[in-house]
């Protein structure tokens, strides 16, 4: 009898595996992340003008301008990413996985899998930390935006860091 392809959840190991130092680097890279925006935003927020961007357009240039207040967005959103992430994070064997989880291949998936929830988390929490730095910069008329490349680059890091876990998750099937 075959075994099927797809196996619920349920039915996966459920591991207690230590953080390697990549994730423990990523996870620090986040936090402190996190912790300059706060700062940041504490620092600048009775030096900023009333106006300042809300949107960048494809240029990179700002194309929407509107009350201060945006700049607390950036930090609270990456506050609720982060820790929805963390806590995902301790859960690996509920992931949806594109081959089946055995008791053999487990503790390496779920190690990789993490750490590419690790790097996402690190790229988008540095990603909100440059862009409230652009938005106090431009507020400031320090600079002119984001600029052409901000875009593409961003992508290629996240579809990267993406594209390199399925890669090492399909050789470590």
């Amino acid at each position: 009898m075959t075994k099927p392809a797809f196996v619920k959840p349920s039915a996966r190991p459920v591991l207690q595996l230590p953080k390697s130092s990549l994730e423990i680097g990523l996870e620090t890279a986040a936090a402190l992340a996190l912790l300059t925006m706060a700062f940041v935003a504490i620092k600048r927020w009775p030096l900023l003008p009333e106006t300042i961007p809300h949107h960048f357009g494809v240029s990179g240039k700002p194309d929407a301008w509107g009350g201060k207040w945006i700049l607390w967005l950036l930090p609270g959103i990456s506050l609720v990413l982060y820790v929805g992430i963390t806590i995902l994070s301790r859960y690996p064997h509920i992931y949806n996985y594109p081959w089946s989880i055995t008791e053999e291949n487990a503790a390496t998936q779920y190690h990789l899998a993490r750490t590419m929830l690790g790097a996402l988390k690190a790229e988008i929490v540095l990603l909100f930390a440059y862009l409230q730095w652009q938005v106090i910069q431009a507020a400031f008329r320090e600079s002119e935006g984001l600029g052409m490349a901000f875009l593409p680059i961003f992508l290629i890091l996240l579809f990267g860091t993406i594209g390199v876990y399925f890669v090492k998750a399909y050789q470590a099937r």
